[in-house]
């Protein structure tokens, strides 16, 4: 019995002085940050997570959802039209897109780009989207509205750009 007392004790020594093991943090000729448990650089602190307790997390305050406020929809939501042909190069840089709307964007409302049936650019809070790496063709644009919990409530309707060859671009720059 004595023995499995002292093995307890081993295993339990062993494995605090692991969990408490030293770091180091330097930073390599590359500028990368490197974090090692090997000495070589600054010694660091690493502290524990906080982990909330089942009893915490049942807690009215954080166990209330968020009200959804409810959407009002936008009289007009539309991108506005480009005045010169977008080339190839243009394309794989990105293609600055302005979205009106009326009203004004409200806050907490987010705006996704749509380009050919499949999601483009994370939502965001703006009025410029960018379409970027396009191949030479057509392409459907849509601009979709969430709302403050991510849903789509709204759509523009869908506008076409045409991304001209390089070859055919060339002949349209003076």
């Amino acid at each position: 019995m004595m023995l499995w007392i002292v093995v307890f004790w081993l295993l339990l020594a062993s494995a605090t002085s692991q969990a408490r093991a030293e770091v180091y943090r330097h930073t390599d000729a590359r500028g990368n940050v490197v974090w090692s448990d090997r000495p070589g650089g600054t010694r660091a602190e690493i502290r524990a997570p906080r982990v909330l307790s089942p009893s915490r997390a049942s807690d009215k305050s954080m166990a209330t959802p968020v009200a959804s406020t409810r959407f009002t929809p936008y009289q007009r939501v539309f991108f506005k039209p480009r005045s010169a042909p977008v080339t190839l190069e243009q394309a794989r840089r990105g293609i600055p897109l302005r979205l009106e709307t009326v009203p004004r964007l409200r806050s907490g409302d987010q705006v996704q780009l749509i380009i050919d049936g499949k999601r483009h650019q994370s939502a965001l809070f703006s009025h410029v989207l960018m379409a970027m790496g396009l191949a030479a063709g057509r392409h459907e644009l849509v601009a979709e509205i969430l709302d403050s919990t991510g849903t789509v409530r709204q759509q523009s309707r869908v506008m076409t750009l045409e991304v001209l060859p390089t070859s055919e671009a060339g002949a349209l720059t003076p």
